[in-house]
Parts: structure tokens; C-alpha cells; sequence
């Protein structure tokens, strides 16, 4: 769902887990001009041929082939986790977006999958 509040939670992680970047899937859809159109005339964002999903994939490979590079630990994030020094080597890459479980092979790269569910009232007030 567009409005669901995904980047917002992965934002908001982002700022509180240490060692923490995010990838979102809204950064790699096509322009405009490239975007199919449906027979009524509208452009059809909600399909996996609207973006660059082998872009999204090749920024992620590069994430994990270097996360400490990636990642900008901030004074304030180190202080909240002085005591769990075990951490410091840990790295998150938080991956956000609505068709992410669609394209194969994204499925094969994650350690850990969320799928969050709105009620269709709240999807529509958003809209």
C-alpha cells in the first residue's frame, strides 16, 4: 500500500539502531516517460516494470560488500549503545518498499522479512 508509513518506520529505525542504513524502493522507480500505461490512460506505478529492481539489487550487493563505509554512525547512536559493545560491528540495512517480496531475486538476499498490514479504512484516509 502507497501511504502505508514504510519509509517513515524505516526512518525513524534508521535514527534509533546503530550501524543502520536504508535502501528505499520509491528511489529507483523509472521516469515518468518510461512507465507503461494502462488501457484508461493511467500510468502503471504499481507493477515491477515501473522501476529499476536491478538497480535496487546492485545497491544492495554494494551495501554488503562494505557496510561500515555505508553507514554513518552518529555521536548520539554511539552513546545509546556504549554498554553492548558486542554491536559494534553489527550492521543493518533496512530495505523498504511495496513490491519487494514480488521480485525473486530480492528474496534471496534477506536474514529477516516484515510485512505490515494497514485496515482498508486507514489505507483510504491516507489516499
Amino acid at each position: 500500500v502507497t501511504n502505508g508509513g514504510k519509509t517513515t518506520l524505516a526512518e525513524k529505525l534508521k535514527k534509533m539502531l546503530p550501524n543502520c542504513d536504508t535502501i528505499s524502493q520509491d528511489d529507483f522507480f523509472k521516469p515518468e516517460s518510461e512507465v507503461e500505461t494502462d488501457e484508461r490512460g493511467f500510468k502503471l506505478y504499481d507493477v515491477l516494470d515501473a522501476l529499476y529492481m536491478d538497480e535496487m539489487v546492485k545497491s544492495i550487493h554494494n551495501w554488503m560488500k562494505s557496510p561500515a563505509s555505508s553507514s554513518v554512525v552518529t555521536e548520539e547512536l554511539q552513546h545509546k549503545c556504549d554498554d553492548l559493545k558486542s554491536t559494534d560491528d553489527v550492521y543493518i540495512l533496512i530495505v523498504e518498499g511495496f513490491l519487494l517480496y514480488n521480485y525473486e531475486p530480492l528474496n534471496e538476499l534477506w536474514n529477516r522479512r516484515y510485512f505490515l498490514t494497514l485496515p482498508y479504512e486507514e489505507c483510504k484516509r491516507r489516499r
